[in-house]
């Protein structure tokens, strides 16, 4: 766990802020949330993106070190999973025991990118946490990107596509929804994956106030079919004005607000059992600004779980 530091304001519970709630993740805790970084970009470099996603995690970290604290929270870091001498698989191996063991001690898991080869190394984790049980996990993706690149190694290209391969083999359904997909960014050959896959999907220029209600039906109507969530947001499905420090910025992208809209009805559904945050570059990054998203992000997630804990998830 990294050295959480920031500013004190006191030590009563109404001052507090996050760096002096944190503790170092072990076993038989409270039941809260626990961060996890995957210092990994080799995923990227495949996929011929821009690298230094993996300096990401602690830079995210000490950007929430003083968020304030208005709930009641359990909060837990569990360290980095680094990725030694580009064995990406490996280090999602590492990523998914270590996935596994937070959630069978009943917390939710935060993996904190590195690249979005990270979403295959959390579910990994999800689906082996949960394969006595047999639940439809179904897959929330928050990207530009559908990363369902057919590929001979993985890379952040190939998780889903990944995934979808391995539930196969597993004889279960692949339930994929895909949020702000931009048309540019894909090619025709992914759009047909994406069909012959059965993923939905809502394109970034439709994924706005103005069509809302359409799209909570959508995902209202894709939480239905599932029992679980993995939660999966890349960075680069906002504009390179919100999030500059990602490997392929966008120029449309989505607000945050609406985002963050969303998130409210798919945590309201109690289905979520891990969220992953991907492609954050601090390389590109000004002043901090795609790592402030990333943090701000971070927190609303835990804020929003501890409120579903209390109510009695």
């Amino acid at each position: 766990m990294i050295n959480w530091q920031g500013r004190i304001d006191g030590k009563t519970p109404e001052h507090l802020r996050i760096h002096q709630l944190v503790t170092p993740f072990k076993h038989e805790q409270e039941s809260g949330v626990v961060m996890l970084g995957f210092a990994c970009d080799e995923g990227v470099r495949r996929n011929q993106g821009r690298v230094g996603a993996a300096m990401a995690p602690d830079i995210i970290r000490r950007q929430m070190a003083n968020f304030a604290v208005h709930q009641d929270i359990h909060l837990y870091d569990a360290g980095n999973i680094a990725c030694e001498g580009g064995d990406l698989e490996d280090a999602q191996h590492v990523l998914a025991h270590t996935v596994q063991d937070i959630l069978e001690q009943h917390h939710l898991p935060i993996v904190l990118g590195g690249g979005h080869e990270v979403a295959l190394g959390s579910f990994s984790g999800l689906f082996n946490a949960y394969k006595a049980k047999a639940p439809r996990i179904g897959i929330i993706n928050f990207d530009a990107h559908f990363d369902l690149r057919e590929d001979s190694i993985g890379s952040s290209g190939t998780p889903f596509l990944q995934i979808a391969k391995h539930l196969e083999a597993h004889g279960q359904e692949f339930h994929y929804l895909c949020l702000g997909i931009c048309e540019n960014s894909n090619t025709q050959a992914l759009f047909s994956r994406a069909k012959d896959l059965k993923v939905g999907f809502i394109y970034d220029n439709q994924l706005t106030t103005k069509y809302m209600a359409k799209n909570l039906h959508q995902i209202e109507q894709f939480l239905e079919k599932v029992d679980i969530i993995h939660l999966s947001i890349d960075l680069d499905v906002f504009s390179y004005m919100q999030a500059p420090g990602v490997s392929a910025p966008a120029v449309l992208g989505v607000e945050l607000g609406v985002i963050e809209q969303l998130l409210q009805v798919i945590f309201s559904s109690k289905k979520v059992r891990l969220a992953d945050i991907a492609e954050c570059n601090p390389t590109y990054d000004i002043q901090h600004h795609t790592a402030r998203l990333a943090a701000y992000l971070t927190m609303d997630i835990i804020k929003t779980w501890s409120v579903l804990c209390k109510n009695g998830i």
